[in-house]
């Protein structure tokens, strides 16, 4: 979804830009063909460049250097923007670490984001349809009126002959002219400048840029450039007929008497539209000189130019996101011996936007050098990771949670939350579980509610809370009184309650994670019988396939787990 939107923004301002450049420089002039190349590449060049990167060489831009770089900068910070939308963090509870169905707690009912992001892609999809679906219409009827009329072959082109006065236009290889024009002496020129759209198949132009102006629809530039494309084939064709021998007065006199109407439509070329006034001032314009010749020139280089920006800050871009999943990746297990936990088929989706560490032996590493605790979230803000990033911990079986508890709680105050637990699975794969860290009081707001304590639950009486140690590794049997705990209030329809689960400082990160891995295996066995009761498919499918039977199965049952230390 953010990558979709990133790209038809992205899209929008390149067309944006590129069609100023030809208000600004070319419209004036009379390149007419150049023109109408230039309108057609350059919706071409804003629907396929945001999707190219290649490297060029340093050396042969030096000069580009800097805006390559704040521009690849501030797209990248507004596709982290984008991609935040998307993210579906688990919440917090007070002062401690937890994961907690967000709203379950606050009250909240609706997820608005979602919503919000399900309305907008809701509202874009009927924009598409609706002009595509102008589009077919016109289509339609054209064959209608070719087929329900009469027409013959003239100097290689289908006349089709009217019996209402409208404004003689044509599409492809047909003409459409009422009755009264068809016996006339200005039949001749009228055919003549119909003629030259049909040679040059302007047609074609206005079909294909109809069709791609559908899925840019909300872009008020993409209809004005249409607009633009129409008149410079008005303009070729009144050059062609002028060029031709064609009297210029009794040319233009023709197109002031064809003012019955100014039915238009968009894949047609109408003989006279209500740009008259313009068609006319550019046939007694002068010939561009080598002024206009310096600006087209201009006009192109500036083109090539901000080609070139774009498409390396594409590739900067594509580095950048290539260089944090690198650094997920890089030594993954050197000097870590990560913990092992039971697989249970559910497959987490981490951010790729992510930095990974490895902490063993009460020390923190980072590409073979040692960090202390500030140290290692002074290092964490250097590289800036976006709202969706992650901090990955690779942390040793056998370290004691005291460090990790410091590590947290430093990285609450500096507000990087999101971090990104490594394990094993008995079978030898990857095991990822993403955490959310609550938010400390001076970052408290309408994004990171505060929400009551454990003990604030408690004295309210209301919420049935399991206390789980996590020192003890009591196994798979955590699974089970978890399952039994939640199942009961599943029965009841309540969502009154909490699984808290304590450490120690000596704990072992361990014990920690396999415990967690427990109690995160119990809701999901919860929510695998349900989704194969409602749907008869693995919850571990639909997690990663379908977001509407995702929340269908865990709505009513939220994964409410608050983790603390003692």
């Amino acid at each position: 979804m953010a990558e979709l939107i990133m790209y038809l923004l992205e899209s929008s301002a390149l067309l944006a830009f590129f069609y100023l450049l030809y208000v600004l420089v070319l419209r004036k002039e009379t390149f007419f063909s150049l023109n109408r190349f230039f309108l057609l590449g350059i919706l071409a060049f804003s629907l396929l460049f945001p999707l190219v990167s290649f490297d060029i060489s340093p050396t042969e831009v030096t000069v580009l250097e800097r805006p390559i770089a704040e521009i690849s900068k501030a797209r990248m910070s507004y596709y982290e923007a984008m991609a935040a939308w998307e993210f579906e963090a688990l919440s917090a509870a007070g002062s401690q670490q937890a994961i907690i169905e967000p709203g379950v707690l606050a009250g909240a009912g609706v997820d608005w984001l979602r919503l919000a992001i399900g309305g907008i892609l809701l509202l874009y999809a009927i924009g598409v349809v609706v002009c595509l679906s102008r589009t077919f219409w016109s289509l339609r009827w054209i064959r209608k009126v070719i087929a329900c009329h009469p027409h013959k072959e003239l100097d290689g082109i289908k006349v089709v002959k009217l019996p209402q006065p409208i404004s003689p236009f044509s599409f492809l290889n047909f003409v459409f002219v009422p009755d009264s024009l068809a016996d006339s002496s200005e039949f001749r020129q009228i055919l003549a400048h119909e003629k030259t759209h049909i040679d040059q198949r302007h047609s074609v132009d206005l079909l294909v840029v109809q069709l791609l102006a559908a899925f840019l629809w909300f872009n008020p530039v993409i209809w004005q450039l249409i607009k633009s494309l129409k008149t410079t084939h008005e303009y070729i064709a009144d050059k062609k007929i002028i060029t031709s021998g064609y009297s210029l007065v009794e040319y233009q006199t023709l197109l002031l008497k064809q003012l019955i109407s100014n039915n238009s439509f968009g894949l047609v070329h109408n003989f006279n539209l209500s740009f008259i006034k313009k068609r006319i001032t550019m046939m007694t314009n002068k010939q561009s000189g080598w002024s206009g010749k310096v600006k087209v020139a201009m006009a192109l280089v500036g083109a090539v130019v901000f080609s070139v920006i774009v498409v390396q800050c594409n590739s900067k871009m594509d580095e950048a996101i290539s260089l944090e999943q690198n650094l997920v990746e890089t030594d993954f297990t050197e000097g870590v011996d990560l913990p092992v936990v039971k697989a249970d088929g559910y497959k987490n989706t981490s951010s790729s936007d992510v930095l990974g560490y490895n902490i063993a032996n009460d020390q923190i590493t980072f590409n073979g050098k040692q960090y202390d605790v500030d140290e290692f979230v002074t290092l964490v803000g250097t590289f800036k990771l976006s709202e969706n990033g992650m901090v990955v911990l690779r942390i040793d079986k056998d370290q004691t949670m005291k460090l990790v508890r410091q590590l947290q709680t430093a990285m609450r105050k500096a507000n990087q939350r999101k971090v990104l637990y490594v394990a094993e699975t008995t079978d030898k794969a990857k095991f990822e579980m993403p955490f959310l860290l609550p938010p400390t009081p001076e970052y408290v707001n309408e994004k990171n509610p505060k929400q009551p304590t454990i003990e604030e639950l408690a004295a309210g009486g209301k919420f049935d809370i399991l206390k789980v140690d996590m020192g003890e590794n009591s196994g798979e049997a955590i699974k089970d009184i978890v399952y039994d705990f939640v199942q009961g209030h599943v029965k009841k329809g309540s969502t009154d309650y909490v699984v808290s689960a304590r450490f120690d400082d000596d704990d072992t990160y361990n014990d920690y994670l396999v415990t967690l891995s427990y109690i995160q295996q119990a809701f999901n066995q919860i929510y695998q019988e349900r989704s194969q009761q409602m749907f008869g498919k693995d919850f571990y499918d639909i997690a990663a396939n379908n977001k509407e039977q995702y929340q269908a199965v865990r709505q009513g049952i939220p994964r409410a787990i608050s983790v603390a230390e003692h």
